[in-house]
């Protein structure tokens, strides 16, 4: 027989209905059913439009003279958000870099390459640098996307278990080595080699930007890609369980920075089982495709939900004017913007939750749809039962604040 304070200990975070009318137990079942009804009731459609035929990785073929002068301010804010995360203001509101990375480019870099397309394609930083360096002209492609795994968890890590996610002197060692180790890999294995197969956010970046094209039911993911996706998912939801009431005292325990580095690897380890269980569904389908296809919005919603909590979202684009006006922390007034007023909560705390939800359901639905139209309804069950399974454990990760 469990204790009673045991009981209530596990039950409360799943019953507890925090902001919400509905527990996080509840919220959890509802998204789960809805998924898993989309996913059935949606037809089965053949959708073999490719009107775009132009590329939408960072890597591959020639860039525009408009592509250039993109890359090249790209390649300028980076050194600027370096330079002040290294040498700025300590404190993470005086100080470009934690709002620019971490707060804004991460999830907005998601968000347009979701709904628009490759912006990667044009903004993408350490490509841009690489073709400098190196002057190969080597076919784009990638035969697998195994060596991302590795930084995929390292940046998983960083943004979930590391103490000090928006400490300035640690997002610009973290931007300068990550450069380093990319174009370090670029010129020694080929620009295009490395950037396509170890290079997690371009990777992922190029992928969303297959959505709005009408290209992802063409697309083939490579070797490797429901692992990679698995991290992603597993690593971000883990940050946001980590600042839930469902980590509680881990926190503060003695071990925590441990405990908080297994429980990555832990989370990323079971989303990337679910999806390798969900491509293994579709296999005898001759769908199995169809498993990271299903997956990409919903990692979209994922990164979105996970970048609003707190308001870190909200707060670090109220912060961008002032900060762009004065990066270092040093008193200056470049644009003319003084100190804004800022609001710490623009949305309410119930708000908030119901747009974290949304948007999290938004992405899920969306799988739920691209699974459809792969499969015939009676084919459809097990793999919509293992994206509800997953919408449910992203609800309960999101909303259990």
């Amino acid at each position: 027989m469990v204790p009673p304070t045991l009981g209530v200990a596990l039950a409360h975070p799943l019953t507890e209905p925090f902001q919400l009318p509905l527990s996080p137990l509840a919220a959890a079942t509802a998204g789960a059913a809805l998924v898993f009804l989309v996913a059935m009731a949606v037809p089965r459609k053949a959708d073999s439009s490719e009107e775009e035929v132009r590329p939408v990785t960072s890597w591959a073929g020639s860039l525009t003279p408009a592509q250039v002068v993109t890359r090249a301010l790209a390649v300028a804010l980076l050194a600027l958000a370096v330079a002040a995360g290294r040498l700025g203001a300590d404190e993470e509101l005086d100080n470009l870099a934690p709002a620019l990375v971490v707060g804004v480019l991460w999830p907005l870099l998601v968000l347009v390459s979701v709904a628009a397309g490759p912006i990667w394609r044009w903004v993408d930083p350490w490509d841009g640098i690489a073709r400098v360096l190196t002057r190969e002209r080597a076919p784009a492609g990638a035969g697998a996307v195994w060596p991302a795994v590795l930084p995929a968890i390292g940046w998983a890590w960083y943004l979930g278990a590391y103490n000090d996610t928006l400490d300035p002197r640690a997002v610009g060692a973290a931007l300068a080595v990550y450069t380093l180790f990319t174009l370090a890999g670029s010129v020694a294995l080929g620009r295009a080699r490395w950037l396509s197969s170890a290079e997690p956010f371009g990777i992922l970046l190029s992928w969303l930007a297959l959505f709005p094209r009408r290209r992802l039911a063409s697309w083939r993911p490579p070797r490797g890609a429901d692992v990679l996706l698995g991290v992603f998912i597993g690593g971000i939801l883990f940050g946001a369980v980590r600042r839930s009431e469902l980590w509680g005292g881990l926190n503060t325990a003695g071990l925590a920075e441990l405990y908080a580095a297994l429980g990555v690897l832990l989370f990323s380890a079971a989303a990337a089982g679910l999806l390798v269980l969900l491509r293994l569904t579709l296999e005898p389908l001759g769908a199995r495709s169809a498993a990271a296809q299903s997956v990409l919005p919903a990692v979209a919603g994922i990164v979105i939900a996970v970048a609003l909590d707190r308001n870190r979202l909200t707060t670090s684009v109220q912060l961008l004017p002032e900060l762009f006006s004065d990066p270092f922390g040093r008193g200056w007034a470049l644009f003319g913007v003084e100190r804004v007023q800022l609001d710490p909560a623009p949305l309410g705390a119930e708000g908030l939750l119901w747009a974290q939800l949304g948007v999290l359901l938004a992405g899920f639905l969306a799988g739920a749809v691209v699974l459809a139209r792969r499969l015939g309804r009676g084919d459809r069950p097990p793999s919509a039962l293992l994206l509800a399974v997953l919408a449910s454990a992203a609800v309960i990760a999101v909303v259990t604040h």
